[in-house]
């Protein structure tokens, strides 16, 4: 066969991505497509302590006077970082209020080994056997349980994201290739791609998470271009191949671990996922689809000045937080039912039904004086349904369920509260799936009707 020139198997790779790929489902995704051979997005990672999720990006600020356009965190291991995820998460719902990608990084315990634990080989680094590796993909068996039972815990975290509306470029397994990690260096199927395909299937299947970007990430050896055969998971399976650069090969941001890079995404997005050098904006004018990098916490400024930090961060072609899009969130980011047609039972003159799916707390739908009234929202296509918050006005529900259905005509209750005392009622851990939802109030509180300030579905 013939063989095209670099240049123009760049371009085709180029033009095939837009043709191939198109939109997605993900504004953040579509993003990096759209930057893709122009721009690079400038970012930086928040290791330890987790109780300070902004630590290196701050200091960044500091140094650039602008802030990376992306935040990396971590779930990490430690006691102390275990027990402030939910402060990364936070930090984390706020970059991406501020325009920033966010990155996610799960440094984690093996599995053999107690949780919380440390960066040796009693923890992170402990490798298991190869029947201990077989018996991690066991359903019920002990080793599977732990596994489950840590990624349950991270899918509670993520859904406080998924229901904030944030976009997760989520990276479980990093650096696929390195074997001092417990989850690392087993090439093939049923090796370390199987561990992500597990991971992958759990959290998008069972746990109904739908906000992760899911990004591959290898490591670059003097083996790269077998390893991103040997440590695919497949395709179906990642949205984004990144590179951590650490000259591990004795060079650093040569033009064939980008070629390899280029090749092996099949048009899909790349990106250096960690460095302690940052790249220069000659090397990125030089391999243009790197569409972000994200420096290594303390190391960036260890091993750069400040003159080359802000010779990079100050760059046309880098893309800081100030230059990005923005995502559109606000405080009801994330909520199916926000803005979507309502059905009423009735309504008290002045106080439509329109009212409580307005994103105003201030405005309210109040229906007549009367028991058994409801109001349903149309979701416009089956969703997942895992999360109903109802805020009330003073005429609230004493007894009210909350009922879904895929037709309009046929209706499941799914949770129901009698005995009712609150004016808010954020009903969490539903595992439903329709189109419409309905609070169906059976009996009032009050001497007036069911009046509802907003009704939101996550």
């Amino acid at each position: 066969m013939a063989f095209l020139p670099r240049a123009a198997l760049a371009v085709l790779a180029l033009s095939l991505s837009a043709a191939a790929f198109g939109q997605t489902r993900f504004k953040s995704l579509n993003y990096l497509y759209s930057i893709s051979g122009q721009k690079t997005v400038a970012g930086q990672h928040n290791r330890e302590p987790n109780s300070d999720p902004a630590r290196w990006t701050e200091r960044i600020k500091e140094t650039t006077g602008r802030y990376p356009g992306l935040w990396g965190g971590d779930f990490l291991f430690s006691g102390d970082d275990i027990a402030h995820r939910a402060t990364m998460i936070a930090q984390a719902r706020q970059q991406w209020s501020q325009g920033a990608l966010v990155n996610i990084m799960w440094h984690t315990c093996s599995p053999a080994k107690a949780e919380p634990c440390g960066w040796n080989t009693e923890g992170v680094h402990h490798k298991l056997s190869d029947a201990e590796w077989e018996q991690l993909f066991s359903e019920g068996s002990w080793l599977n349980q732990v596994l489950r039972s840590r990624l349950d815990d991270l899918a509670a975290h993520l859904q406080v994201l998924e229901d904030a509306g944030v976009e997760v470029l989520f990276r479980p397994f990093h650096e696929m290739n390195q074997p001092v990690f417990w989850w690392a260096g087993r090439p093939g199927p049923n090796g370390t791609p199987r561990l992500y395909r597990y991971v992958h299937d759990y959290l998008t299947k069972r746990k109904g998470l739908s906000n992760l970007v899911w990004v591959w990430n290898v490591q670059d050896f003097a083996t790269l271009r077998e390893d991103l055969v040997r440590y695919n998971p497949g395709n179906d399976y990642w949205d984004l191949l990144s590179l951590d650069v650490y000259g591990t090969d004795g060079r650093g941001y040569t033009q064939d671990k980008y070629d390899a890079l280029v090749a092996a995404s099949g048009g899909k997005p790349i990106a250096i996922g960690e460095m302690q050098r940052l790249p220069t904006p000659q090397e990125l004018a030089a391999q243009p689809r790197w569409t972000f990098f994200m420096g290594w916490a303390e190391l960036v400024f260890e091993k750069n000045s400040s003159w080359e930090i802000q010779n990079t961060f100050q760059h046309d072609r880098v893309l800081t937080r100030d230059e990005m899009p923005g995502w559109g969130g606000d405080a009801g980011a994330g909520n199916l039912a926000r803005g979507r047609p309502v059905t009423v039972s009735s309504t008290e003159p002045g106080y439509p039904g329109a009212n409580a799916v307005d994103g105003q707390t201030e405005s309210r739908w109040s229906s007549d004086y009367a028991d058994r009234q409801h109001l349903y929202v149309d979701l416009g296509s089956e969703r997942r349904i895992r999360r109903v918050r109802v805020v009330w006005e003073t005429a609230y529900a004493r007894y009210f369920q909350v009922q879904t259905s895929s037709d309009g005509r046929s209706w499941k209750t799914i949770w129901e509260k009698g005995n009712n005392t609150s004016l808010t009622n954020d009903i969490t851990g539903l595992g439903a799936s329709a189109r419409y939802v309905k609070i169906y109030g059976v009996e009032r509180a009050t001497q007036w009707g069911f009046s509802i300030r907003e009704l939101e579905v996550y």
